[in-house]
């Protein structure tokens, strides 16, 4: 493209040079950020300062308007090593510019009025081997001594966004002509760069990008990547959220007369039997496109593409040479896939019993499970699915997300085949087999389940998979113990509420642990996981959540089985209370579900089990609540009061000889201690398990009233509280389950009471530290995720892109209780509350 010289800013120093400095910029075009969640950002881009003891970052930047720790440019998060450089504004147009090296950290901060909202200003953060000084429009403005090498290989490179977990430090604005060096530029090389645009060749330049792709303001959605000058595809940056349509967080400004800008939505996956179609490239000149093919079985002729009937890749490039008006544009390419229907085949991956030895006490039902997809859902799906052992037809049900299991009989102990047979939408037919030896001859085991899993505040959350035995009716007793390790960098200092989840053969997750950290140490612990059992078996996911903003800790779970014939060998768990409910609230008192559960036939015992903890403490939730205040729950059945839950625990001694630690684990607590397993409460239910339903309701303390609430209309702010505004306000996290055990396979079933099972949604980890993933179902139409606080109002709305299923959100801001709704259009689809701590 052409470029021509504008003003972008003028900045007076007259203690410096006592006349004004104007500095020019080389492009108008740029691209905006919304300020809400846009940023673009280059996976592992510290790598290209890696070793370094001289650094430049720099560009052109435009601030919307002035807030707190909005993040310009930098590498920072996401990774590790000694290696860390940003630029963050502060409240009031201040500056945080910060430097770590192998010396440790270094740090210039400008005070309020350095930035301008409403003008372009150039920023350059340069490191020199002894110093770091930052210009602003080409004339250094600050310097302090600092020294040290770069170490990082795997952070990112983002614009828009300082990236540190639990907060959302995204700029609102404009930025251009964005470049990292390995280079501490002279002032004399800041100003001219100001006012010639770069190359792309100049030494030691590691990355530039000019923003100036696409349409100014137009439809620019095809677009996934901020272009790095040196057509290097590792140096190219990922736009992340923008919405690339319309005068916002799109790329934006005034063409040149002469420009050309070449719009080439993505290529849908095809068929080889599809009928030719007309390609849909746009420019903004309105001149004729050309395309040719670059690879792949296809022809063009014009703008009609024409398969050649085979499977392969099929690239096309799109372009527009210019003419005596306008300057050639840049060739577009998209590729896409041309698939043979024979040849897309359901896959399936079995999960009970695993291929090797499987054990039983005797020849009784044994679980069939497997999950099944197939790939590109949008052309194919599975018309059918059969599972045979030794060729008998095994009875399946089917969860509706890929899940299946059913009951199989077995005639003798030895080797069994086991074949999983699927046939797609058109008719294309594949198999999976696997061999098992059923075996009565059952030894003890003991298998990590996870194994120095380390979740901390970049990564809340971490999933792994483990095979564990397969087996029915072969151990009596499951035994968890859970280490609690330091990482490197030392244990994360505080309590945070953490948790481990499986991933059951019906494809939904069920918390068999509540782990509350303790202050800076390690720990071990115990808990009975037998009632878990029919979660324990075959393949199994295991998830590790922890809301932090530190360091975190590394998990092992060690599972140890115990041989033996158990009283009832089956059991089904159903979900009950599952989630974060506000405590004391006067506009909602009771706000957990009812529900009406039946028994599975055949059931011969059931149990609720329970575990409630309370959170959120101060003088602004009456009675310290919900922490640090005794409460008595009640479980009622069929209307009656029927189990007492006095949820309070001694923590001194700790429960699980986790002591001594800091702070104030010695505090007795609702529900947990720091340093120790929730332990779940459990109540018989035997007595029902003839009726053919009960209704259940789970009744928070009547006596407790938070009136120092936002929705109590009485609380009055500095007179009756503190602040009644205050939106961490007391709650409980519950989770909880009716389990039923019987001498025969139990019946699946899902709640169609529990809204996260039926829209598959989930949050976790949930409290967090204001980090977290939202998780749903690929049947759901979503189109936004959007968040409220406890007053009702929206402080978020963030799209999702299709074929989207899961989401890491940041959120920015104190710690409360926010509600997170699932919306298709103007329709919420599913809601469920978060808790920030």
């Amino acid at each position: 493209m052409n470029y021509f010289y504008s003003l972008k800013s003028q900045l007076l120093f007259s203690l410096l040079f006592m006349t004004f400095f104007m500095v020019m910029s080389q492009s108008n075009q740029y691209l905006h950020f919304d300020g809400v969640d846009d940023y673009a950002s280059l996976p592992n881009g510290a790598q290209f300062i890696n070793g370094s003891n001289t650094i430049t970052m720099a560009g052109w930047f435009y601030t919307d308007e002035l807030g707190y720790a909005q993040g310009m440019m930098g590498i920072r998060g996401g990774g590790t090593g000694d290696g860390e450089m940003y630029v963050n504004q502060k409240p009031n147009g201040g500056l945080e510019c910060r430097l770590v090296t192998t010396a440790g950290f270094h740090n210039i901060t400008l005070p309020d009025g350095t930035i301008v909202a409403g003008q372009w200003q150039h920023v350059t953060w340069v490191y020199n081997q002894t110093s770091l000084e930052l210009f602003i429009d080409g004339v250094s403005i600050a310097t302090t001594p600092a020294s040290g090498i770069f170490s990082s290989t795997d952070r990112p490179f983002t614009i828009g966004k300082s990236i540190l977990a639990s907060y959302n430090f995204v700029f609102p604005g404009r930025a251009d002509e964005v470049s990292l060096w390995n280079k501490a530029l002279t002032q004399a090389e800041i100003q001219d760069m100001m006012a010639n645009e770069l190359t792309g060749d100049e030494a030691n330049l590691q990355v530039y990008y000019k923003f100036n792709q696409g349409t100014p303001g137009g439809n620019n959605t095809s677009i996934t990547q901020l272009m790095d000058i040196s057509g290097e595809e590792n140096k190219n940056a990922t736009l992340n959220n923008f919405a690339l349509d319309g005068e916002t967080s799109n790329f934006n400004g005034e063409l040149e007369s002469t420009f050309q800008a070449i719009n080439f939505p993505q290529i849908p996956s095809k068929l080889i039997t599809d009928a030719p179609f007309q390609l849909q490239a746009t420019v903004n000149s309105n001149l004729p496109i050309t395309y040719e093919i670059i690879s792949g079985p296809a022809t063009v002729n014009g703008d009609i593409l024409t398969l050649d009937g085979v499977a392969g890749e099929v690239t096309v490039k799109a372009s527009q040479a210019g003419n005596d008006i306008y300057e050639p544009a840049e060739d577009i390419l998209v590729s896409f896939p041309v698939l043979d229907p024979e040849t897309i085949l359901g896959e399936a991956e079995i999960l009970h019993p695993l291929e090797g030895t499987a054990y039983t006490s005797s020849l009784m039902p044994i679980q069939i499970a497997f999950r099944a997809n197939i790939p590109y859902t949008e052309l194919f799906s599975i018309a059918s699915i059969t599972a045979t052992v030794d060729g008998e037809e095994v009875v399946l049900t089917s969860y509706g997300n890929g899940y299946y299991t059913g009951w199989w009989t077995p005639s003798s102990f030895g080797n069994h085949n086991l074949e999983v047979t699927s046939t797609n939408n058109f008719g294309a037919e594949g198999s999976h087999t696997s061999i098992f030896n059923l075996t009565s001859t059952t030894p003890a085991q003991t298998i990590n389940a996870t194994e120095d899993v380390w979740v901390y505040g970049d990564v809340p959350s971490v999933t792994v998979e483990t095979d564990l035995p397969s087996y029915i009716g072969a151990y009596n007793e499951i035994t968890g113990t859970l280490f609690i390790d330091c990482p490197d960098g030392g244990c994360d200092p505080w309590d945070r509420i953490s948790s481990v989840e499986a991933l059951g053969k019906d494809g939904q997750w069920y918390e068999i642990i509540r782990y509350l950290t303790p202050y800076g140490v390690s720990c071990q612990h115990e808990i009975d996981l037998t009632d878990f059992m029919s979660l324990l078996s075959g393949k199994t996911k295991f998830r590790v959540n922890l809301g932090t903003t530190g360091n975190g800790f590394l998990y092992t779970l060690q599972l140890s089985y115990t041989p033996g014939t158990p009283e009832n060998p089956y059991s089904q768990i159903q979900k009950l209370w599952n989630g974060t409910y506000q405590f004391g609230d006067m506009a909602n008192l009771q706000p957990t579900e009812d529900f009406t559960k039946s028994f599975p036939e055949n059931t011969q015992s059931a149990k609720i089990k329970l575990v409630s903890t309370g959170h959120g403490w101060g003088s602004t939730n009456t009675g310290n609540a919900a922490e640090f205040k005794q409460n008595t729950h009640h479980i009622w059945v069929d209307e009656e009061q029927t189990f007492t839950q006095l949820n309070w625990v001694q923590c001194n001694p700790n429960p699980d000889n986790c002591s001594p630690q800091a702070g104030t684990w010695q505090y007795n607590r609702a529900g947990w201690c720091p340093g120790s397993i929730a332990q779940f409460f459990d109540y018989d239910m035997t007595p029902y398990i003839n009726n053919s339903s009960v209704d259940l309701d789970y009744v928070f303390d009547e006596s407790y009233t938070d009136y120092c609430h936002p929705n109590n209309p009485n609380c009055i702010t500095g007179e009756t509280c503190s602040n009644c505004n205050d939106g961490f306000n007391p709650h409980l996290k519950v989770n909880s389950f009716l389990i039923s055990f019987g001498n025969t396979p139990m019946n699946n079933s899902l709640s169609v009471n529990d809204l996260s099972i039926a829209h598959n949604m989930q949050l976790y980890p949930n409290p967090s530290a204001g980090t977290f993933f939202v998780e749903f179902n690929n049947d759901t139409q979503v189109d936004n995720i959007e968040i409220f606080d406890v007053t009702g109002r929206s402080i978020l709305l963030t799209p999702v892109t299709n074929g989207t299923t899961i989401k890491q959100i940041d959120l920015d801001g104190k710690a409360g209780i926010y509600l997170v709704s699932l919306k298709n259009g103007s329709d919420v689809v599913a809601t469920k509350r978060l808790i920030v701590e």
